[in-house]
């Protein structure tokens, strides 16, 4: 039997990736409530879709209820950060030790990426998240048959793009990411696994750090 999808469901699925996109992309920042009527207004539908998409990701851990009956955008503590990517460290970790022999190709390509991050270093643009994304999964991709693991690990970092966002609009964390990134490919092509593991713990508690700044930075605008 086919499944049937009404007019308005479809309209709560095109809201909900509009509104997670807003999220990444930090114009919509932890804490910050959500203006249902002018958001409605913005995507060119009525509140009621709207509404079915702001209770999806209320379910994904996006948003949350707040005290006037509306939504906000979650706000995570600065433990509750720490324990995202203390998950991310195990997970990733394992990823890394199962990766075997790198290709030529698939070395040129992660060197391709960081190049075009290198090129945005002195200008923050909203390229960076994608191609910064692309390069690390396609890492941990490397792993092979664990794509299970991999979408946890997705997961995982979905939930903290919000201020990874907001610390790489600085350009001394861009230059960072970039470097590290070379010593990642470094250690690929090497096939040094637990130097790669060792690099990239390096990288993850620099951004936890980082974030966790942003976090509780004076006057941040976040909520």
């Amino acid at each position: 039997m086919p499944i049937i999808t009404s007019p308005t469901a479809s309209l709560a699925e095109r809201a909900v990736l509009a509104i997670r996109e807003l999220i990444h992309d930090g114009r919509l920042l932890p804490g910050q409530p959500i203006r249902q009527v002018a958001l409605a207004e913005q995507l060119g539908m009525s509140r009621v879709p709207l509404r079915e998409a702001l209770k999806n990701l209320q379910a994904d851990g996006l948003v949350t209820s707040s005290s006037t009956g509306g939504f906000e955008v979650t706000r995570l503590s600065a433990d509750e950060l720490a324990q995202f990517y203390l998950m991310r460290r195990l997970l990733e970790s394992e990823l890394l030790r199962r990766v075997g022999a790198v290709t030529d190709a698939e070395l040129a390509h992660l060197a391709d990426l960081n190049a075009r991050m290198a090129e945005l270093v002195d200008e923050p643009s909203p390229e960076l998240r994608p191609l910064n994304r692309e390069f690390h999964f396609r890492i941990f991709g490397l792993a092979g048959g664990l794509g299970h693991v991999v979408a946890e690990v997705s997961r995982l970092w979905d939930r903290t793009i919000p201020y990874r966002t907001v610390y790489s609009s600085e350009r001394a964390a861009r230059v960072r990411i970039v470097e590290e990134h070379d010593a990642l490919i470094g250690a690929l092509r090497d096939r040094d696994a637990e130097r790669l593991v060792e690099v990239m713990d390096i990288h993850r508690t620099a951004s936890e750090r980082e974030v966790i700044q942003v976090l509780t930075r004076p006057g941040l605008p976040l909520g």
